[in-house]
């Protein structure tokens, strides 16, 4: 039964890898005045670059990895979110 969840989970990352790599960027509203935006360049330390970007063009630097079925976010701070990966729609970024 370990087994069959552990195969379960490395599929459904795979998928959702997949999912992410479909499109350049990914971006999720966190609120109305900031949004998180998933991208597939590689972070120095681990997992892809993401950045928190609010409307007055501050932005927040971050890696990311997928985790399940959510989206795992370290930002430079030390802090760190986790968001269902359902939530990110793909973007085009000019």
């Amino acid at each position: 039964m370990k087994h069959l969840m552990f195969l379960i989970l490395v599929l459904l990352t795979l998928f959702y890898i997949h999912k992410v790599e479909a499109s350049e960027y990914m971006a999720m509203q966190y609120n109305e005045n900031v949004r998180i935006v998933l991208s597939k360049e590689k972070c120095e330390s681990a997992g892809f670059k993401a950045v928190a970007q609010r409307l007055d063009k501050q932005v927040m630097k971050a890696c990311w990895s997928p985790n399940g079925d959510k989206i795992h976010i370290q930002w430079e701070g030390g802090d760190f979110s986790e968001f269902p990966l359902d939530r990110f729609y793909p973007v085009e970024i000019k």
